[in-house]
């Protein structure tokens, strides 16, 4: 629908036109409109960061870029990351230090309230009292002049300290023609004079001719409290009362500060800053048309009594005050307040060609020379507006937050709502296509305004997903849209899928651009920025990835820009950051990471957040300054030149070996149980350190470089003994090519089971182990061998005892009969050879036994116990009769002193194989008649003999084995198996003795 109204602009608030001015004269001595915006950026410290007390007096930086810092609770040591109260070591009459200078030869002198006068130099404090000639405790100011000379000004006189003349003797200066005085202030102008302010001000001509200078205004406010000369000649004095400048020999008084100025302090772009005592801090800049603006107000410092002021070589300033010490950093962001703005969830930001700028944040703004105002439309109330877009042909195309869209062109205006020409009625963003026709992105798909109406277009038509999020036609001619998932791509009049949408399917685009190479650049909400190349043929393209592992502030991307200089600027929920274009393509073939500016927010707006997800979430204005919307306001930043800062000094500030810290002072000797190993690094720098990023290498265990983490701190466990170098880099995101290194040698001791010696008795131990495995394995089948030698040998004596013994008989037996045959006849013939025959059929069937049982004991069945006496009286008796049967008649007789003697089966079967060998020996070869077996005991020993008196032979081994005597051998075999011995005692023609002696368990009676 149309309608027609006068358009009606309201402006809350009036213009401010600031007239020139040509003297010094007060801005405003309230705190800051909201439409002024602060310039620098704050940091804060207090007790609880570090600060012995929150009263901090006196402020020094050292030649190694180390603050020392002065408090009423002590001296400390700042190197921008940590700090350390010194000078507490050694105790001290007071802690209270008032002023702080550096000497020419690296001593910090240090000027107490009620300890006097303190240099620390190497790590060594000596007081200065009035053994030194210092006749007062409370020093106000210490000053070193061009030629050396130390002055040091107390509540009760000047002193000076010249080593050419008086060594380290102070001298009081303030006697005779110079009257005494109290000393707050001292310094030297550019003709070498030395200006003394306190209860007077006077010069000391380089002479030593005095001078006072009578200042205006009551004697009670004209006390002096700052002296301080300024580059253009100026002398400015603060009092008491206020703030006067020295011109033409004249003083004047600066308008507008009517409190104690404490300090004064003119930074390096030449503006004076001035510290007061309960108004806060006052900048000025000199010149002819000077401007004086308070700029604390509004929280800026934690007191507003400011008792020193610095400025450290980075050029940042440094406020002392009663309540806590503040760092004040320029930065380039300006903030412009939204007029009852309230605080709304949601902002984007656009602009036209004239330089003004538009902001809907639910209201509507129009920001014109930094200054913004709240805009409506007759007819347009009581909506939220989301976002403003400038058509071609002027019109402006207002989208809302639940009411549609309108464009208004002149005193008409349209409203497009759902579902008639929208898909919903919450607009996300504004696209005018080549073609004229208007896209309109929605929470819930997107909509085409032409010249042939409305069209919409949702998941059914072909979109990626109903949440859209950004727009972009490209040089091509194709439309991107960006959704929450995914990326749609409309060429030709229908969606196509190429290399990019099929890359980015799951992610959630929320900014498009295309660069002036002719590449896409899409900013994802959750896996950083991607740029699309595309490539000849359909789907074809490469795509490269850029995440905060690659340098980027935040994988999170709002809105990507880029100026006319080729800068790309990227914003994220809390970041404002700049990437050179050069860079970029350099990181497409690096592996160095990108060189990004951040910029932080002024004091005001510390900690506003982007707005995002809703188009056009940033603005690129026709001066190549840039917009964004936050949550405090407008955010403009001007194009700026930086200077590449130098690389932050790495240092290792801490080691940690299994929870104890020991100090980091290389070489480090670790403890061999140590199994924690932790270093903590940082940097010594005083700038503000987000952007310092960390890489580190344990040299001997790590193999390549380690990123670290938002901790600073490397941890190892478990390192083993040896050698190491732990290296820290550290680097500038905004120049990561300037790099600076700290090493670390550490050598961590050898437990002794690491240790040559150790190794060398393992070695040792394993080879005797092995030895001992071996010889036992050689023993084993030794063993194994001697049982099998063993085994053949029992068998030979049991083949010998047995089978080849029966046999023998056997076969003198059947000799016998041969023998009977041929010389006998008849019936006494019959007789013999049927004796004879019985006796070998006996014989045999014992044979036989004998080898059945001796296959049976090779069983090892559980034996018996068998009568020795009555098998050995068989043995005799069995034997007599076989010699009877036979040639050799001989008779076996049986003598023993006990009845019966129960031994074991295998036992008795030994001892009978003995003696039966050795008495079938007598009876076949000794040709003796007789053979006497004989069984004693003797106590708990056995003796059995076998003797005869035959023909005898030779007992020495050779000629028994010569001989074929194995039965000799098994005996003696037999005997030692039973643990006893077998005596053999012969003579050729004296006969032969067999006497075995054993010890053999059994029943004896």
């Amino acid at each position: 629908m149309v309608f027609r109204f006068a358009l009606v602009v309201v402006c809350l608030g009036g213009w401010c036109a600031l007239p020139a001015r040509s003297q010094v004269r007060p801005e405003s001595t309230q705190a800051l409109p909201a439409q002024q915006q602060f310039e620098y950026t704050r940091t804060l410290w207090r007790i609880s960061d570090g600060l012995p007390e929150d009263t901090v007096q006196a402020i020094v930086e050292s030649s190694e870029g180390v603050l020392w810092i002065g408090t009423t609770g002590g001296l400390t040591r700042f190197d921008g990351s940590h700090m350390e109260v010194t000078a507490r070591a050694q105790p001290l009459l007071a802690n209270s230090i008032f002023t702080l200078t550096f000497g020419r030869d690296g001593s910090l002198w240090a000027g107490t309230e009620g300890g006097g006068l303190l240099r620390l130099r190497n790590g060594v404090v000596k007081a200065y009292s009035s053994s030194e000639g210092l006749t007062d405790g409370f020093v106000r100011k210490v000053f070193e002049d061009s030629r050396g000379r130390l002055w040091v000004g107390t509540d009760d006189g000047l002193f000076v300290m010249d080593a050419a003349s008086t060594g380290e003797r102070l001298r009081r200066v303030d006697v005779g023609a110079i009257a005494p005085q109290a000393v707050h202030s001292i310094t030297e102008d550019k003709t070498g004079r030395i200006w003394v302010g306190g209860s007077r001000l006077i010069a000391l001509d380089p002479d030593g001719t005095e001078r006072e200078f009578a200042l205006p205004g009551a004697y009670s406010q004209n006390r002096v409290k700052s002296v301080l000369e300024t580059r253009d000649g100026r002398l400015w004095v603060g009092t008491v009362g206020g703030l006067q400048y020295l011109e033409k020999g004249k003083f004047h008084t600066v308008a507008g500060i009517r409190a104690t100025v404490r300090t004064l302090l003119e930074s390096s772009d030449g503006t004076l800053w001035i510290g007061t005592i309960g108004n806060g801090v006052w900048t000025l800049r000199p010149g002819s048309s000077d401007t004086l603006r308070r700029i604390s107000g509004q929280g800026l410092l934690p007191s507003e009594t400011v008792l020193y002021l610095f400025e450290d070589d980075q050029r940042q300033i440094w406020i002392g005050t009663q309540a806590g010490l503040v760092r004040l950093n320029k930065t380039p962001v300006r903030v412009v307040a939204l007029p009852e703005s309230g605080d709304p969830d949601f902002g984007t930001i656009s602009g036209d060609e004239h330089g003004d700028v538009w902001v809907a944040a639910q209201n509507l703004y129009l920001i014109r020379k930094n200054v913004a105002r709240r805009v409506t439309y007759g007819g347009l109330t009581n909506i939220k507006v989301r976002n403003v877009y400038r058509a071609r042909d002027g019109a402006l195309w207002i989208g809302t937050d639940g009411s549609g869209a309108y464009r208004v062109d002149g005193d008409e205006v349209r409203h497009y709502t759902a579902p008639a020409e929208l898909t919903n009625n919450f607009i996300r963003g504004f696209l005018e296509s080549r073609d004229g026709a208007m896209w309109i992105a929605t929470d819930e798909g997107v909509s085409r305004i032409g010249a042939e109406g409305a069209k919409k277009f949702t998941e059914a038509n072909g979109l990626a997903f109903f949440s859209t999020r950004s727009l972009l036609q490209d040089s091509g001619g194709s439309l991107w849209i960006g959704t929450d998932h995914g990326l749609s791509r409309w060429k030709n009049g229908r969606f196509e899928q190429d290399a990019a949408t099929v890359a980015l399917a799951q992610d959630q685009v929320w900014s498009i651009l295309e660069d002036r190479s002719g590449a896409l650049w899409f900013g994802t909400r959750d896996h950083g920025l991607f740029r699309y190349r595309a490539g000849p043929g359909a789907g074809k393209g490469s795509l490269q990835q850029f995440t905060a592992s690659e340098g980027l502030p935040s994988n999170s991307v709002y809105q990507v820009l880029q100026d006319r200089t080729g800068r790309f600027w990227v914003t994220g929920p809390n970041t404002i950051a700049s990437v050179a274009e050069t860079e970029m393509e350099r990181a497409s073939s690096a592996a160095q990471p990108l060189s990004v500016q951040t910029y932080r927010m002024p004091f005001g707006a510390d900690g506003a957040q982007m707005y995002g997800g809703r188009q056009p979430a940033g603005y690129l204005a026709p001066d190549d300054s840039v917009w964004f919307p936050t949550s405090r306001g407008a955010a403009h930043l001007a194009r700026v030149e930086t200077a590449a800062e130098p690389a932050p000094r790495a240092s290792v500030d801490g080691v940690i070996e299994d929870g104890q810290s020991v100090a980091p002072n290389g070489p480090l000797k670790v403890a061999a149980n140590v199994v924690r190993l932790s270093f903590a690094f940082t940097v010594v720098s005083l700038r503000p350190q987000d952007g310092v990023r960390f890489r580190y290498k344990l040299e001997g265990f790590d193999p390549s470089w380690n990123t670290a983490g938002v901790n600073r701190e490397a941890t190892y466990t478990n390192l083993r003994a040896g050698s190491y170098r732990f290296r820290v880099r550290a680097f500038n995101t905004a120049n990561p090519e300037s790099v600076s290194e700290f090493d670390l040698v550490l050598v961590k001791a050898q437990v002794f089971y690491e240790t040559w010696w150790f190794y060398a008795l393992c070695g040792v131990i394993v080879l005797a182990v092995a030895w001992s495995l071996y010889q036992v394995r050689v023993r084993g089948m030794r063993t194994r061998f001697a049982a099998v030698l063993e085994e053949r040998s029992r068998l030979a004596r049991e083949m010998h005892d047995t089978v080849i013994q029966g046999c023998a008989g056997i076969s003198a037996l059947l000799e016998a009969m041969a023998s009977t045959q041929e010389l006998k006849a008849g019936s006494e013939q019959v007789a013999t050879k049927d004796g004879l025959l019985e006796v070998a059929r006996v014989q045999a069937r014992t044979t036989i036994d004998e080898a059945r049982q001796a296959i049976w004991n090779m069983r090892h069945e559980p034996e018996k116990d068998v009568d020795l006496i009555a098998a050995l009286k068989g043995v005799a008796a069995q034997t007599t009769r076989e010699s009877e049967a036979g040639e050799s008649r001989t008779v076996v007789a049986f003598e023993h002193d006990v009845e019966r003697m129960a031994v074991g089966a295998s036992v008795a079967h030994e001892i009978l194989m003995t003696v039966r060998e050795a008495v079938y020996n007598s009876v076949q070869h000794s040709r003796s008649g007789r053979v006497e077996l004989q069984l004693k005991m003797r106590g708990e020993e056995l003796v059995i003999s076998i003797a005869d008196k035959g023909c005898g032979f030779a007992t020495d081994r050779e000629n028994v084995v010569a001989e074929g005597h194995y039965g000799i051998v098994g005996m003696r075999e037999r005997v030692q198996r039973l643990g006893g011995r077998m005596e053999l005692t012969s003579a050729r023609g004296v006969g032969t003795r067999v006497q075995l002696r054993l010890r053999v368990r059994g029943d004896s009676r």
